[in-house]
């Protein structure tokens, strides 16, 4: 059965399909066909090449000195974010940013001859503005020489980005036309599909082929601005590319936070005696899908105190973590709480570990705050669970 890997569009964030690849590697997922947009086809063109720990050495040390000739600021602080931004704006005002870094880093990195030597077949999409019509191109259309170009082509995420002109045409990034390029891995001949979505903006089309398997791997996390090639970022979206994928396939459990296998039945188990002190109507709406409101549970406390979603957690490391960031937390006014309702939905709001603290104080209005979370049942129940369990209370208010 052939199987195709097909990568969308998504700039920086294609560090992600990086650790997607290394997961395939370790579960022995082998493949024989590739087709990407943008990003998808620079990365796609790497696992043509087989050239793994190129594409790792690449992303583990991305900057935007990769990609850009003139790009200064540093993301990690405001004043480098103003810098950026006013850098990009300038680039658009421009005709787009000078990519010439980029070019000297895919010379660096693409391996021509092993790409062509490779078994593996290979397609990308791009946009021809001057014939105003998508083109999908697969690798046996493309001259050796003019691969570099292509892969440019289909990245040419225009006005940030250059148009790109081949033999005196111009085209633009391939996201305008289809941003996750099944249909044409299916024309190439797939059985087989992984498909991963960087979630990032593009347009999509819808498969009409239903009996082909289509596994879909998706970021739960945010990666972050698909305009920002930060080292750090990067690295991250490769562990969580990693960490997405072995999800996937049964090999670790969770969904935005990730557990050994088996660690997620140990929360489960633990939760009984904490689950039938509840009052009946968040019973009612734990017990829907019980194993999945406990996950969402899971990953509302963990987003709520910024633990770190790219690790790998037992139940007693993700407590321990836990705690460690509710005993750091301030306590937030009960003024404030209303205050910030008034502007954002609950599940929205800001400083909501502040917020599920106030409510485990020992001087806080607890039927004010029932009364303005009444509806939102993932913040009472993560606020009694936060009191039953870090604070060892025996028994709830009630």
């Amino acid at each position: 059965m052939k199987r195709a890997i097909v990568l969308s569009g998504g700039g920086a964030k294609g560090a992600y399909q990086i650790g997607v690849w290394k997961a395939l590697r370790k579960l022995k997922i082998d493949y024989s066909i590739v087709t990407g947009t943008s990003v998808g086809a620079l990365n796609g063109a790497f696992m043509v090449q087989k050239d793994y720990y190129k594409a790792v050495n690449m992303w583990y040390h991305m900057s935007f000195s990769h990609v850009f000739e003139h790009m200064d600021g540093n993301y990690q602080t405001l004043e480098g974010k103003k810098n950026i931004l006013l850098t990009y704006a300038k680039g658009i005002m421009n005709g787009g940013m000078n990519i010439s870094r980029l070019e000297k880093t895919l010379d660096k990195y693409l391996n021509v001859k092993r790409f062509y030597q490779s078994p593996i077949d290979f397609g990308l999409i791009t946009v021809n503005v001057s014939d105003l019509k998508p083109e999908s191109i697969c690798k046996k259309d493309i001259k050796p020489n003019e691969l570099k170009d292509y892969l440019l082509a289909s990245a040419s995420c225009f006005p940030a980005f250059p148009v790109k002109e081949i033999h005196g045409k111009k085209f633009v990034d391939g996201g305008y036309y289809d941003n996750i390029p099944i249909r044409l891995a299916i024309e190439l001949g797939a059985e087989e599909i992984i498909a991963v979505d960087l979630k990032s903006f593009g347009f999509k089309h819808p498969i009409k082929e239903k009996n082909i398997p289509i596994t879909y791997i998706k970021p739960y996390s945010d990666l972050g601005s698909f305009l920002v090639f930060d080292q750090s970022l990067a690295r991250r979206a490769m562990r969580l590319g990693f960490l997405d994928t072995m999800k996937k396939y049964g090999k670790l459990d969770g969904k935005v936070y990730t557990f050994q296998k088996g660690e997620l039945n140990v929360f489960y188990k633990k939760m009984n005696s904490f689950l039938e002190q509840l009052e009946d109507k968040y019973k009612k709406y734990i017990n829907k899908q019980k194993d999945e409101k406990i996950i969402e549970l899971i990953d509302f406390l963990g987003k709520c105190y910024s633990i770190s979603d790219d690790k790998v957690y037992t139940y007693k490391s993700f407590h321990k973590a836990l705690k460690k960031k509710f005993q750091k937390t301030k306590s937030i006014h009960l003024d404030e709480i209303r205050k910030q309702l008034r502007y954002d939905e609950p599940e929205k709001m800001n400083h909501m570990g502040m917020v599920l603290k106030y409510f485990c104080n020992e001087d806080s209005h607890r039927e004010e705050f029932c009364k303005l979370f009444q509806f939102v049942p993932i913040t009472m129940i993560a606020a009694l669970y936060l009191e039953y369990t870090l604070n060892q209370h025996s028994n709830f208010w009630w």
